[in-house]
């Protein structure tokens, strides 16, 4: 495919204050997620603020179809969540997360209409990988850490920090596109690779490692042709070659692995007490318990109750009622918020990957860029889900959102956004 466009597309042309204001907010989101404690906080209440002014000027807002669908989304899986908290009559703090998808609509709205530019989005992504490594290194080498767990804990530390790393990647294939000195970005965004990739290996976040085929077939997906197939075929050679050294040279990684597969040796022999096994057990629970309940699920008292319950039964161990969560976002929406809860946030992960998707192949280099990330980032998270709290906590879920709407309204907004909106326009 020839590539033989300007540097940037229609998605470059005109910045507005607001804009510029949100460009800003998120670069000062990404920058500050791993580096800092909860600085990633200023970023939020930046874009906060931008969008209800927006929201205050009333402009005319025309959507597409699928803008419509996402933005209904995130409204109903806040309100599933507050019908949840009425009728499980749960403490207040139940709707903490909930109301994150609430506040994200009128960000997904301002992106829309004044999405982010490019460069100070990545910058964002550098910055924080970069950050993310020099608190690894600083965690292991000069406090003498075993893992690095930087302000967040280690799995989530580990989880964004390789979701930036991800990122950085996907930014350098079409680098020459995307910006207008490629030379200088090749080499930050190489450092950002780096960074959120050591990052990730110090904190020993094996969830996110499990990840990583899943990235190498989205990258094949959307960049391998007949023209490229032996430069594809090379690369992934390299990536395949380091991955094997890196596995057994470093230390993190060897222990990490076998102490996978002695706590699942151990859990087939009954031993809970392990970090995988407690899972396990949790999970083997939890096959007893939604089901009683899975419509609406359990309120948050009566659900301990029942573990306690099971637990004193003698069908399982005490692992059940010693962990804080189920270590699985999806189950943990069933069990305390049924399917009224899950299916809206399935809805959503299902078809951003299907809007993404769908420009996976795109002649436009920036539209495929974008198209490549978003599918990146919901298809990591939904793999990260399964072995933690991805889409409940605050940072985690505060991440995948304003990914999410700053690469789709940045697609929205490539030079393909009139065709799409006169083939989906209600």
């Amino acid at each position: 495919m020839s590539h033989t466009s300007q540097p940037l597309t229609s998605i470059s042309a005109g910045t507005t204050p607001l804009s510029l204001w949100a460009s800003c907010s998120v670069f000062l989101f990404f920058a500050f997620m791993l580096g800092t404690h909860r600085g990633y906080a200023l970023g939020a209440v930046l874009l906060m603020a931008g969008s209800l002014y927006y929201l205050a000027l009333r402009p005319a807002i025309s959507l597409a179809r699928e803008d419509k669908i996402m933005a209904s989304l995130l409204l109903i899986i806040f309100l599933a969540g507050a019908i949840s908290w009425l009728y499980h009559g749960n403490d207040l703090s139940s709707m903490d997360m909930p109301s994150r998808y609430l506040l994200a609509v009128p960000i997904f709205l301002l992106m829309l209409a004044h999405p982010v530019k490019l460069a100070w989005l990545n910058a964002g992504f550098v910055v924080g990988a970069i950050a993310a490594g020099a608190v690894a290194a600083w965690e292991r080498y000069s406090l003498g850490e075993v893992r690095a767990t930087g302000f967040t804990g280690g799995i989530q530390f580990g989880d964004l920090a390789l979701m930036m790393a991800v990122f950085c990647a996907a930014a350098f294939v079409t680098c020459d596109r995307l910006f207008y000195k490629p030379r200088l970005w090749r080499v930050a965004l190489l450092l950002g690779v780096a960074g959120g990739s050591y990052a990730s290996i110090l904190s020993g976040a094996r969830g996110g490692w499990v990840a990583l085929p899943f990235v190498i077939l989205v990258f094949c997906t959307a960049y391998l042709r007949r023209s490229n197939v032996k430069w594809v075929a090379a690369s992934l050679l390299g990536v395949i070659t380091v991955s094997v050294v890196a596995v057994s040279t470093l230390p993190m990684l060897e222990s990490r692995f076998e102490l996978a597969v002695k706590d699942v040796q151990m859990y087939r022999q009954g031993e809970t007490a392990t970090s995988l096994g407690a899972r396990f057990e949790v999970w083997r629970a939890l096959t007893v318990i939604i089901p009683q309940k899975p419509l609406m699920g359990w309120s948050e008292a009566d659900y301990e109750t029942e573990k306690e319950r099971l637990v004193a039964s003698g069908a399982f161990s005490p692992a059940v009622t010693k962990l804080a969560n189920t270590h699985n976002t999806f189950l943990e929406l069933w069990v305390l918020q049924g399917l009224l809860g899950l299916v809206p946030v399935l809805a959503l992960v299902v078809l951003s990957l299907v809007y993404f998707g769908r420009r996976l192949r795109s002649a436009d280099p920036v539209a495929q860029y974008l198209a490549v990330s978003g599918v990146l980032l919901v298809g990591c998270f939904t793999i990260f889900a399964q072995t933690q709290m991805m889409l409940g906590r605050n940072n985690t879920l505060l991440f995948f959102i304003v990914s999410l709407v700053a690469f789709w309204g940045a697609l929205r907004n490539t030079s393909g956004r009139q065709a799409i909106s006169n083939h989906h326009a209600l």
